[in-house]
């Protein structure tokens, strides 16, 4: 977030547990009101019933890198 004061950043989370719906506690997510300043992918998209692979995570990764750009 202090990068952003400086930079016109975007944040793509790597963090396996951050992409659960719901997960809010146990896995320190960035608060809302961060993600209202500074765009933030891969968060809070899944439910905990779903399977996301490493895969899943790299192909929408490697999709969501040159359209930030």
């Amino acid at each position: 977030m202090l990068l952003s004061e400086f930079f016109p950043i975007e944040v793509i989370s790597s963090d396996s547990r951050q992409i659960f719906k719901y997960m809010d506690i146990g896995t320190d997510k960035i608060s809302l009101t961060d993600r209202q300043k500074v765009l933030h992918y891969q968060i809070d998209f899944l439910d905990p019933s779903e399977t996301y692979t490493a895969a899943q995570w790299k192909k929408e990764t490697l999709r969501l890198v040159p359209e930030i750009l």
